[in-house]
């Protein structure tokens, strides 16, 4: 049987390329692998596919400084290697970060929490800062949540999610949000909730600076 060596790579998702959809981001990166000659294994059965794990998904429109995903390969590969292998083909706004070798019986990324950024204008800070004030005063906070698939909306509390949040001096929004197995809130959501959901559609880029894996 074929030996496999796992690696984690974190990557960036910048500019232009935080339009791409998850879907369209997992293709661009089989591609990379492709025309990079990475040793990436399959899975079996009908339709193999490559073993390529996400940490996890991304919203559309939302920009990634330190995204996970790990690689199973069929023959050992040195991490610095593939990480340059992999730079060399990747469109603009995908930047590799770095790369670890992992064990071979290491359990795929299963992320605890995650931390977003969004830039608040001056005019809006003060407002701002006395909701999130609030919210996290507040034992809990209703969302409502569509359901196309079963149209029908949910209804869930949402602060046990919400860690912790904070406007800093320099006017950024900065959120701490718990990942769980039954799933978590969506950023959006969150600042809904605040009042300030409405500055994504004015041209204001939500910005996922971390994603912290359980030990």
């Amino acid at each position: 049987m074929t030996k496999a060596t796992k690696v984690r790579l974190r990557f960036a998702k910048r500019g232009d390329l935080r339009l791409t959809s998850h879907h369209d981001v997992m293709r661009c990166l089989e591609r990379m692998v492709r025309r990079a000659a990475i040793p990436v294994a399959a899975s079996q059965g009908f339709s193999p596919r490559p073993k390529i794990v996400f940490a996890l998904a991304m919203g559309l429109g939302i920009e990634g400084r330190r995204e996970i995903v790990d690689f199973e390969l069929t023959e050992p590969t040195d991490p610095a290697e593939l990480l340059q292998r992999l730079s060399a083909v990747s469109p603009a706004g995908f930047e590799w970060l770095d790369a670890e070798a992992l064990e071979p019986s290491a359990p795929p990324p299963r992320p605890q929490w995650v931390e977003y950024d969004l830039p608040i204008p001056e005019g809006r800070r003060q407002t701002a800062a006395a909701a999130v004030e609030a919210l996290l005063a507040s034992p809990s906070c209703d969302v409502t949540r569509r359901r196309p698939a079963r149209d029908r909306d949910v209804v869930f509390d949402m602060r046990p999610f919400l860690i912790d949040a904070q406007l800093t001096n320099e006017g950024l929004f900065r959120a701490r949000l718990k990942v769980t197995p039954e799933g978590s809130v969506r950023p959006e959501e969150l600042l809904a909730s605040l009042g300030i959901r409405d500055l994504l559609d004015d041209g204001a880029v939500l910005v996922r600076t971390h994603v912290e894996l359980a030990p």
